[in-house]
């Protein structure tokens, strides 16, 4: 086997782990090793190729880790504005009644999102994307779609 290999099944080793732990740090040594087998494939020393990995994997990791677990963990570091959720005022439908205070599931796009409303909704009812919950921009908030925002 030879070095670039090495290197490429090192990270496919730190990518499975990382895919059991879920941990999100492993994934970013994983980007290192890749790295790494670059720069030997290229030809470059050992020792040159350890430095690519470490400075490769550390640099990822402190670039990036943050934002992503803000994206994996649905959470924001600030509360996004209400109409500023991407699939604000977008329509769909209900697959699972929503009533106040639980969660239901809406259907918008084709996906399927987890939502909230003030009122009962039933299934099939036609809904409008109003944000999403403050500090979880996985669930959204809806209202009937014939409903706009002063009736409320």
């Amino acid at each position: 086997m030879t070095v670039p290999v090495l290197w490429f099944l090192l990270g496919v080793a730190f990518l499975g782990i990382e895919v059991l732990s879920m941990t999100l740090v492993l994934i970013f040594f994983a980007a290192g090793a890749w790295a790494a087998a670059g720069a030997a494939w290229c030809g470059a020393h050992f020792v040159w190729q350890i430095a690519v990995f470490m400075l490769f994997s550390l640099l990822t990791l402190y670039l990036l880790r943050r934002r992503l677990r803000a994206v994996f963990s649905g959470q924001t570091r600030a509360a996004a504005a209400e109409s500023g959720h991407p699939l604000a005022d977008r329509q769909g439908a209900v697959s699972k009644t929503i009533r106040p205070g639980a969660v239901g599931e809406i259907c918008v796009g084709g996906s399927f999102w987890r939502a909230v409303a003030d009122s009962p909704i039933h299934e099939g009812t036609p809904v409008r994307v109003l944000g999403c919950v403050p500090g979880d921009e996985l669930v959204l908030r809806v209202a009937r779609a014939e409903e706009t925002p002063e009736e409320k």
